[in-house]
């Protein structure tokens, strides 16, 4: 992990255009590392001589993509994914920017994006965490780009806080959507913004300020999968659960003005 970075230029970046690049933070042997524990659990599913993990992805999803769902499911618990991001240099940064002495981990993932385009989300903020601020990390694991698709973010977002966001689909209104907890902006919103199609390098990270707004843009390419690991760095700021008995431990992403949220 390269580590030799300016942070106060890269906390500048954030605080002007809601996020910063973070080149090559995750060196050549880092990637091969999570890819290969990624493709073993993926082995246990359904074992064979596969090693590429893309491919071995598309395999287990047509043998059964049930169990494909548990192993994106569990992949998040994978310590080979989490030590990357608690490194000290991550942590020190987001504790600078948001001058805290606690960071909390809101939600370590991985986004899994293939060609299918299923689980693309429309317009949205970091809502439903423990604190109204947190910092988004994004950091793919192959090349993101017009084919393999990627990760949009609108220009100046940030800059007018959170806006009110809605479980109600723009689009579908009769079909189910694919998932309970779908919640974006209203269009009206995100139209005010212009739409920047991010093209970043695996081992490359994106950190963003929650306030952005964002959204994944589709893949193109047959046969590409999108991997990206993703954490919110929660500060010890603007976090209603530990000042009222009555808070639940996350912030409500409806009917609750994040705004309004005092430290």
């Amino acid at each position: 992990m390269d580590t030799n970075w300016n942070k106060k230029e890269l906390i500048e970046e954030i605080r002007n255009n809601g996020f910063c690049i973070i080149k090559d933070l995750f060196s050549e042997q880092d990637l091969d590392k999570i890819k290969n524990s990624l493709l073993q659990t993926l082995h246990y599913i359904k074992p064979d001589d596969e090693q590429d993990l893309q491919k071995k992805y598309y395999q287990i999803k047509k043998y059964n993509p049930k169990l494909k769902g548990n192993w994106y499911d569990i992949a998040c618990y994978n310590i080979d994914l989490r030590q990357f991001f608690y490194t000290p240099a991550l942590v020190d940064l987001v504790k600078e920017y948001f001058n805290t002495k606690v960071l909390f981990s809101g939600r370590p993932c991985i986004h899994v994006h293939d060609d299918a385009n299923e689980f693309l989300l429309e317009p949205h903020q970091e809502t439903s965490l423990m604190a109204a601020d947190s910092m988004l990390l994004w950091a793919p694991l192959y090349d993101t780009n017009k084919e393999n698709g990627g990760l949009a973010v609108y220009k100046d977002s940030h800059k007018e806080g959170y806006f009110e966001h809605t479980l109600q689909h723009p689009t579908l209104t009769e079909e189910k959507c694919w998932t309970d907890d779908y919640t974006h902006v209203d269009p009206s919103v995100s139209k005010r913004f212009e739409k920047i199609d991010l093209e970043i390098k695996a081992g490359t990270a994106i950190l963003a300020q929650s306030s952005v707004l964002h959204c994944g843009y589709p893949t193109q390419k047959k046969g590409s999968v999108r991997i990206v690991l993703t954490e919110r760095y929660t500060p010890l700021k603007r976090l209603p659960f530990l000042r009222n008995v009555n808070a639940p431990r996350t912030i409500p992403y409806c009917g609750i003005d994040y705004n309004k949220i005092p430290d």
